[in-house]
């Protein structure tokens, strides 16, 4: 019975009743692992109970007509319980004694399962230990939710580290790719490149020479003309050798 667990819900008594909404909760004993407990309560003035031992759970197994083992009919009956399709009846006695029934879909079987009344002196300790049962179960589901959140944020905040390496590896990538473009398209110049003879036109008349073979042509030196020496005239020429003549004369 311990792996049962526990069950809480609500259980939906006759619209034509008007009462106060009915919880349950299945449960195994703390005790006694080896019984089943089963309360409904509206937290006010009512209380209905039944516990069920392992050949109880036999009985009621054999009364739905489900095979298997009874850990299988177990775990029927909590599918049953948590479905959400729970209804509380009564009987024409009154209060003293209700059916719990349960369907876990439409179509199963349903389980139905008898209830009786709890006297008011045992009403207050009853509604107590439900009420803190189900805080316990509250606190529970809320650790375990807490924990889920902390999970998914870890996540979340590694898929984020993960994202923000992608795009900045991306980035480099498209920067490496750029510059491979860059230097496909840009011409390659290679020094001291000597052309084959294939690279020679055929019957062509010129030879080509490599760059370091090649002398630079030296272009001829321009001398300036000289100037023209200065003839004087015969006759002037005549005129200063008279003068000098007659100079030496006197």
């Amino acid at each position: 019975m311990d792996a049962f667990g526990s069950v809480f819900g609500e259980a939906k008594p006759p619209v034509a009743m008007r009462m106060r909404p009915i919880l349950f909760h299945a449960h195994a004993y703390t005790n006694d692992v080896s019984q089943l407990r089963l309360l409904a309560t509206d937290l006010h003035s009512l209380a209905w109970d039944r516990s069920l031992s392992l050949s109880d759970i036999d009985d009621l197994r054999d009364d739905v007509g489900i095979g298997g083992s009874c850990s299988d009919f177990l775990d029927y009956l909590k599918s049953c319980l948590s479905s959400g399709e729970v209804n509380l009846l009564f009987t024409h006695n009154g209060l003293d004694r209700v059916h719990l029934v349960a369907t876990k879909a439409k179509g199963l079987p349903r389980i139905t399962i008898s209830l009786n009344t709890l006297t008011h002196s045992a009403l207050n300790d009853v509604i107590a230990n439900f009420s803190l049962s189900l805080y316990a179960a509250f606190k529970t589901t809320q650790d375990h939710a807490s924990r889920e959140q902390e999970r998914a944020s870890k996540l979340m905040e590694t898929l984020s580290s993960e994202k923000e390496k992608n795009e900045i590896m991306q980035k480099q990538l498209e920067a490496l790719s750029f510059l491979d473009k860059r230097k496909a398209t840009k011409p390659k110049l290679v020094a001291n490149q000597v052309p084959s003879v294939s690279d020679v036109t055929q019957g062509s008349d010129q030879v080509i020479v490599p760059a370091q073979q090649q002398t630079p042509v030296v272009s001829p030196i321009k001398v300036p003309p000289a100037k023209a020496t200065k003839r004087i005239a015969p006759s002037r020429q005549l005129n200063l050798k008279r003068s000098s003549f007659s100079q030496h004369q006197h």
